[in-house]
Order: structure tokens, then C-alpha cells, then sequence
């Protein structure tokens, strides 16, 4: 994806950072074929493999606003370089215990759990940095263009991380995951434009610094239905997620390198609708965008929970990955667009502790599901509450644009 003159990819510090993130969540996605295939081996269950994904959003979830509140207070390059080291520590960790034979399903659960207190220690920061890096007008598509960071890795991390397990194990998956998190810390030591620290004077008690999030988010502003929305849509999306190993493997009967590439399709449907989202936001206003995309991706979830051929299986998540890139990365800019400067590191974690709390609890309830009714059943489940979230949605609204004069001025306050 070339940068032109009005895109992000144009501002050199945005660049760097954000071709980091491709090759940490390549790292990722690896790690994650690696030890969901390794948690089936070792517990022959769909349960503990979804609770990979629980532990991961679980930890996370009590990190994230302190996270936030630090993103605010501290330098926010600083707070994201610790959090690469801290994700970088767990993987080598999960590593050696792979190696030498000593991994249990409880060692990959608290190494998941460790990788996500790294990860919900450096994204508030790493959101905020965001509206620093680009103008207020761009922030919108430098937000889908990190979830296409994200995607592309989702596209061919998963079918490189195929390779890995068949050829070379889950030991060398970990390994890969922790050298990764070397490309953000260069990057983030080539980027010296700090992010303002206040005054001493101008600080506030930590009470008041926790409790302002929350009155941005309860309040009648714009940010209330923006919540709400990801509320729905996270939960139906969550449920779904988790359970596609188990469905790959034991459903589909994929081969290593097979769930791979099924999983990678969802992230190529990501990137190919990250090409028409900007077209899109220009056109429609939120509420009906997100309804839209929230749509496509509850039909061919519910569409793929009854098939039975794993090709079919690939091409129907093509579009709903369409569906999942074009809810999560509109909802998440809203957040950061209408948010006040002075707190949207705050907002952003906020945001991003209750997503995780929705989708531990989804991924838990997924897991529950499937183990009493089916995997199909508890996919057909979370596709259904994804189309009641886009019903939701539409009655109850978004704020009115991606960028509109009210965004502007918040956004300096």
C-alpha cells in the first residue's frame, strides 16, 4: 500500500511504527497457531483452548486503564518500550518451557495471561500516540490502517505459523514471537517526538484521573452509543474467534498449514475491506456504515457455522472479515476522534479494557457452549448476537461523523 500525500503512511514516524506493528503481530499470530494446536494436543478439548483467549483478554483487562491513566501521566514512548519487553519476557519464558518438556496447559494459560498484561500496558499509549503522529482529519484511516497492519498479519501470520508447528514445532512459534517485539522497540526508539508530559502542577489525585473515562463514557455525549455499540458486536464476535481452532481442527479436520490458511482468509477479507472503508466513511455516516459491516459479518458467520468443507470455510471468511475490519476499526477511530485530548489515552483504554471484558467473558461462554451443544451451535450463537448488535446499532445511532466540527474542537480541549 503506497502512501500518498494524504494518507498516513506519508508522515514518517507513523510509517516506521506502523510497519513495526505488521511484523509483532505477524510474531503473534504465529504464537498463536502455536499454542492453540499445542493446547489441543495436550487436553484433546475445545474448553482450554478457548481459555487461551480468555486468560489473554482476562489479564489484560485489569491492566488496561492503569495502563491508560499511565499513558497520560508518562511518556507515552517510553510506557509502549516496556510493554514490548514485558511480552518479550513471556514468550521467551513459554519458549524454554516447550523446549525442555515442561509445558503444562496451566504454564501456556499464565504465559497467555502474562503476553496480555504486556500488551494492555502498551496499547493505550500506542493509541494515543496516533492523533500525535498524523492530522485530526487522517486519524480515522491511520486507525483502519493499523487493523490492516493487523490483518495483513491475520492474512499470512496464521499460514506461516502453519509451516512453523508442522515443520519445526510450538518451541520455534515462541521463539518468533519474542524476536518480533525487537522491530517495535527500534522503532520506538527512532521516534523522539514525545509525547507531552504535564506539569507537575497540573496533575490530578489518581481518584479524580480514574473517574474522568467515566464520566466521558456515561455521560449524553457521543461516546455513550459508540460503547455500546462495541459492546454488542464484541461479544457475538468474540464467542466466534475463540472457538475457530477447535472448529478448524476437529470439525473441519484441518491439517496444521490447512487452519492456517482458514484463519489467514479472515485477515485477507480485513485487509481487502480496509481498500473500501475509506471510500465508504466518505459516503455514509457511522451509524450506517457500522450497521453495514456488523451485518456482513454476522450473515457469513452464521453461514459458516453449518458448513462442512474447509475451502467453503475460507471463502465465506473473506467477506466476513470485510465485516469484522470495517466494525472494529470504526468504532475504535470514533473513540479516538471524539475523545478530549487531554484524556484520550484514558478513553481509548477504557474502551479497549471494556472490549477485552466482553470478549473474555464471550470466549468463556463460547467455550461453555460448545462443550454442552456443539461447536457449531455456540458459532451459530455468536453470529446471531452480532446481528443483534448491527440491529442495535441502527436504532440507537453513532456520533455523526468521522471527522466533523465537534470532533475538532474536543479533540483540542
Amino acid at each position: 500500500m503506497a502512501p500518498s500525500a494524504r494518507s498516513p503512511l506519508s508522515y514518517p514516524a507513523f510509517r516506521v511504527l506502523w510497519l513495526a506493528g505488521i511484523v509483532t503481530f505477524l510474531g503473534s499470530f504465529v504464537q498463536n497457531v502455536g499454542e492453540a494446536w499445542l493446547m489441543m494436543d495436550l487436553t484433546k478439548s475445545p474448553l482450554p483452548v478457548a481459555m487461551l483467549a480468555t486468560s489473554f483478554v482476562g489479564c489484560s483487562l485489569f491492566m488496561m486503564l492503569p495502563a491508560g491513566v499511565l499513558a497520560d501521566r508518562r511518556d507515552r514512548r517510553s510506557v509502549a518500550m516496556v510493554s514490548q519487553i514485558v511480552q518479550a519476557a513471556a514468550a521467551l519464558s513459554m519458549a524454554a518451557l516447550s523446549y525442555t518438556h515442561h509445558i503444562t496447559p496451566a504454564a501456556l494459560v499464565i504465559g497467555v495471561g502474562v503476553l496480555g498484561i504486556g500488551m494492555a500496558l502498551g496499547a493505550p499509549a500506542w493509541a494515543a500516540l496516533v492523533p500525535e503522529l498524523v492530522p485530526l482529519d487522517l486519524v480515522a484511516e491511520a486507525v483502519a490502517l493499523n487493523s490492516v497492519a493487523f490483518n495483513i498479519a491475520r492474512a499470512i501470520g496464521p499460514a506461516i505459523g502453519g509451516i512453523v508447528l508442522a515443520r519445526f514445532g510450538a518451541t520455534s512459534a515462541f521463539l518468533i514471537n519474542a524476536a518480533t517485539f525487537g522491530a517495535v522497540m527500534i522503532a520506538l526508539s527512532m521516534h523522539r517526538g514525545d509525547s507531552p508530559t504535564p506539569a507537575r502542577g497540573s496533575m490530578r489525585p489518581i481518584a479524580s484521573t480514574f473517574s474522568a473515562p467515566w464520566q466521558q463514557v456515561t455521560g449524553p455525549g457521543e461516546l455513550r452509543p459508540t460503547f455500546v455499540a462495541m459492546f454488542g458486536f464484541s461479544f457475538g464476535a468474540g464467542m466466534f474467534y475463540a472457538l475457530t481452532p477447535a472448529f478448524g481442527k476437529d470439525t473441519l479436520g484441518a491439517t496444521p498449514l490447512a487452519y492456517g490458511v482458514m484463519i489467514g482468509a479472515m485477515g485477507g477479507g480485513a485487509v481487502l475491506g480496509a481498500s473500501i472503508m475509506k471510500r465508504l466513511r466518505e459516503r455514509m455516516p457511522p451509524r450506517v456504515l457500522v450497521t453495514a459491516t456488523m451485518a456482513t459479518f454476522a450473515l457469513f458467520v452464521v453461514i459458516v457455522s453449518r458448513v462442512s468443507s474447509l475451502p467453503t470455510a475460507m471463502v465465506l471468511l473473506v467477506p466476513a472479515g470485510v465485516g469484522w475490519l470495517g466494525s472494529f476499526s470504526s468504532l475504535q477511530a470514533l473513540v479516538q476522534i471524539w475523545a478530549p485530548a487531554a484524556q484520550r489515552a484514558r478513553v481509548v483504554a477504557l474502551y479497549q479494557m471494556a472490549h477485552l471484558a466482553t470478549w473474555a467473558l464471550a470466549s468463556a461462554l463460547g467455550g461453555l457452549l460448545a462443550d454442552h451443544f456443539g461447536i457449531r451451535f455456540a458459532m451459530l450463537f455468536g453470529g446471531l448476537l452480532c446481528a443483534a448488535a448491527a440491529a442495535s446499532t441502527w436504532r440507537m445511532g453513532l456520533p455523526p461523523s468521522f471527522l466533523g466540527s465537534a470532533a475538532a474542537v474536543r479533540a483540542t480541549d
